[in-house]
């Protein structure tokens, strides 16, 4: 059988296609395992603070937790006001328990916390 240039060449470029599809599924899929979750952020948990009183040490919770967006349902679309296309969902590093010290003569409070969490966010002026 006499093998032509062409074909030959037509050969090597579906080699070379393969190998490189190969590649990019492995590249893909070690992407996809990689845990991007804690990037450039802390794990929630106590965290001294920079005030102490009496000195005794203040702590409070500090840290990263879960959050995500994906696309609304359009069952709940549907329902919605002011419709939007992503739903994000996110928690925040609470005080699970706290302590309250008094402060100073004039006695105002602050909260020690003694053990956090991630929960709902809860925000609130100060």
């Amino acid at each position: 059988m006499k093998v032509t240039g062409t074909m030959m060449g037509s050969i090597k470029s579906t080699c070379i296609s393969l190998l490189l599809l190969t590649f990019l599924l492995i590249m893909a899929d070690s992407y996809a395992n990689t845990d991007f979750s804690s990037d450039g952020c802390e794990e929630c948990s106590l965290k001294r603070h920079k005030i102490s009183i009496n000195d005794r040490p203040i702590f409070q919770c500090s840290g990263c937790c879960f959050s995500r967006a994906y696309p609304t349902p359009f069952a709940s679309t549907m329902n919605m006001d002011t419709r939007k296309n992503i739903t994000s969902e996110a928690t925040c590093c609470v005080a699970k328990n706290f302590n309250e010290v008094q402060m100073g003569i004039k006695g105002a409070r602050l909260r020690n916390h003694t053990e956090c969490h991630c929960s709902t966010c809860h925000y609130h002026k100060i």
